[in-house]
């Protein structure tokens, strides 16, 4: 509208109405941009938006980070994702450094024409399991996220403050340091080899949230 307004301003014969026909249009044009502006703030800050599917999503989006390496090394992937999969207690970010080391380590860690298997799960535990659960609540739902690679490496570190399958644990700067973030975040983070079938496997497990969790759309998108 604007545009048009200023290509019609020189067809008008008087130039003074042209001139008061161009302002009083870009006036009422101005008028109608603010109220919209202000509607759809109204409407980003009224209308929460529900947090679904955080974990498959940032999973997905490492994934991508690393799919020229996985191509390289000809390894096949597979994924086998829980649908409507609960959110987890753990901050996007933190989720975010977890699963890119994770998946870092797997990627540099996988055999040449190797697999890599990723797997999501939800379950409510029912009591203590084992000695690794007393970090979790008893009779709560949680969110478990598996990584299992060809490959094997032997261990000869053992990180004390958390236990593991078969007591092995990964001596592996990287994942000394994801294992710590996954404590802080009430988690519970294991790691077992088999050598037998060359096999690596990590399992992480979080607290499901309870509530239902919302965002709203930044209203500085519609400052432009």
């Amino acid at each position: 509208m604007r545009n048009l307004t200023e290509l019609s301003q020189a067809k008008f014969s008087d130039k003074e109405f042209g001139e008061f026909f161009n302002r009083s249009v870009k006036k009422d044009i101005g008028k109608i941009d603010l109220l919209l502006e202000s509607f759809l703030k109204y409407l980003a800050v009224n209308t929460p938006l529900k947090k679904k599917d955080t974990v498959h999503r940032l999973i997905e989006e490492v994934l991508d980070k690393y799919q020229v390496q996985l191509e390289e090394k000809g390894v096949k992937l597979s994924k086998k994702f829980e649908k409507d999969l609960p959110e987890t207690i753990v901050p996007d970010e933190a989720l975010r450094y977890i699963l890119n080391s994770i998946l870092q380590y797997g990627v540099n860690s996988v055999t040449p024409n190797g697999d890599i298997g990723l797997l999501t799960q939800s379950f409510i535990l029912q009591g203590e399991e084992d000695a690794d659960q007393v970090m979790l609540t008893k009779d709560g739902r949680y969110t478990e996220i598996k990584l299992v690679f060809s490959g094997y490496k032997k261990v000869s570190e053992r990180f004390e403050e958390i236990a593991v399958f078969h007591k092995e644990e990964p001596s592996d700067l990287i994942l000394r340091l994801v294992k710590e973030v996954v404590r802080k975040n009430r988690g519970i983070m294991k790691f077992e080899t088999d050598e037998k079938k060359g096999k690596t496997f990590i399992s992480i497990r979080f607290p499901s949230e309870r509530r239902e969790i919302v965002h709203y759309q930044p209203i500085n998108q519609f400052m432009n």
